[in-house]
């Protein structure tokens, strides 16, 4: 008997979700660092402080990711009037966009 067919694609929410829980344990294991750190226990604060650093790449990469894109929208909303206005700069944008669209 067949299996029934399971999407392989991930929903929108689930990159949202991993950086969240990825944010909350490296907060969760960046307390603890401090408090081990006031405690005075220094290589435990250190273990626990490296610990926290890959829970919190993924978060780094969304945020990283997001302000790409806002940044880029940015540009472009400032950018269209000009590129109405000068047919040189649509040129270069044309040839821009090409050299893009191939590389891509």
């Amino acid at each position: 008997m067949r299996e029934p067919h399971r999407a392989t694609n991930t929903a929108w929410w689930d990159n949202y979700l991993v950086a969240l829980v990825g944010l909350l344990l490296a907060g969760g294991l960046a307390f603890a660092a401090v408090t081990a750190a006031q405690a005075g226990a220094y290589p435990l604060a250190i273990a626990l402080g490296a610990l926290a650093v890959p829970f919190a790449l993924p978060t780094v990469v969304q945020i990283v990711g997001e302000i790409v894109v806002y940044l880029t929208l940015i540009g472009l909303v400032l950018l269209l009037p000009v590129l109405i206005v000068s047919p040189r700069l649509r040129r270069w944008g044309n040839k821009r966009w090409r050299s893009l669209r191939l590389v891509a």
